[in-house]
């Protein structure tokens, strides 16, 4: 489980949750005593060593923990990315972990090419479902198993059910948060609409204030892999001075959580802006050379970055955006589902 340790104490890792035919995932018990935290339940997984990429890690983790040994193409991903700080004791700030998906047959982990920290380490392997992992008052690891077995599980919320869209940053900072309602899907994707006026928009740092405009927003359809997704979401407004913004961000990911519908994306910097007149532009350049280096934004993510937001631009100029024919009919339905005239100081 070596480490390729990035500025700034980051510990780059992958980590792979194997899922049976029933949704349950195979998780391990860690003792983490001697880093002064109690034992706690995580996925198979660990360090990228210098000069693997992620899925190399992935593997090899699998088969030293496990004896489990797929084909790469098996490993779908990867299909999430978190950013979580460690445990006290822990020789590095946080760790920057790539998650992988691979379906199997249910089997009983073969610990004999495990490192002799792990074998001391590892203290006991179980297949988890999402329902028994909610209710269970054991210590989970922070990596979020439960969002990526949502994931697999897939699903959207009917139309009028509320959805909490929350928004992150590479470092795993939160950044904008609000409530939006679920209006139904089309071949695009699903479509949430916001009633600006009467919803509160939070972030960090900056005072919780009211929206003005009222906004339909596309989440594009995505497959598990990040790499297969649309790197966008995709607002189209009405009532005021902006008509598309699109961010740059993760696949989103739509899943159904314990607490509700939960959207969750992390924002990657860039924004393309068109107005009911003039040109397009790409929005936010320097935040993105920010962020990308304080971040440690890798480089596959700064490449599908750059060519998200040079494809977004050309479709805002072509008016081939996407959503862009299916908009106004979703603001029709927006305005069935949350009337204009249940806006404070609306005639």
């Amino acid at each position: 489980m070596a480490d390729d340790a990035r500025p700034g104490g980051i510990r780059r890792s992958a980590r792979v949750v194997c899922v049976d035919p029933s949704g349950a995932a195979l998780l391990l018990l860690h003792d983490w005593s001697g880093r002064g935290a109690p034992a706690r339940w995580l996925t198979v997984g660990g360090g990228i060593d210098a000069g693997e990429s992620e899925r190399e890690a992935a593997l090899r983790e699998l088969r030293e923990e496990t004896g489990q040994a797929p084909r790469p193409r098996e490993l779908v991903g990867p299909v999430r990315h978190v950013r979580q700080a460690t445990p006290p004791g822990h020789r590095h700030d946080a760790l920057d972990m790539s998650t992988f998906v691979w379906r199997t047959p249910r089997f009983d982990a073969d610990a004999s090419g495990r490192e002799p920290g792990e074998h001391d380490s590892i203290r006991d392997e179980r297949w988890w479902t999402a329902a028994e992992i909610a209710a269970s008052a054991d210590p989970f690891d922070a990596e979020d198993v439960l969002g990526t077995l949502a994931l697999v599980a897939g699903g959207e919320p009917a139309p009028g059910e509320r959805v909490r869209v929350r928004a992150s940053k590479w470092d795993g900072t939160p950044h904008w948060t609000y409530d939006a309602v679920a209006l139904g899907s089309d071949a695009e994707g699903v479509w949430l609409g916001v009633d600006g006026p009467t919803t509160i928009f939070e972030r960090p740092g900056i005072r919780a204030f009211m929206g003005e405009e009222r906004k339909v927003t596309l989440v594009p359809r995505r497959p598990l892999a990040m790499l297969e997704g649309t790197w966008a979401l995709v607002h189209w407004l009405e009532g005021g001075a902006t008509t598309l913004y699109a961010d740059v961000c993760t696949p989103p990911e739509l899943v159904r959580r314990p607490e509700g519908w939960v959207l969750d994306y992390c924002d990657l910097d860039l924004d393309v802006v068109r107005r009911p007149q003039g040109t397009p532009w790409i929005d936010d350049e320097d935040e993105l050379v920010l962020h990308a280096e304080r971040m440690g934004y890798p480089a596959w993510v700064r490449d599908r970055v750059r060519q998200t937001a040079d494809a977004l631009l050309a479709g805002a100029l072509l008016r081939t955006a996407p959503g862009e024919t299916a908009r106004r009919r979703w603001h029709r339905r927006l305005d069935e589902l949350v009337p204009p005239s249940a806006t404070p100081g609306s005639a």
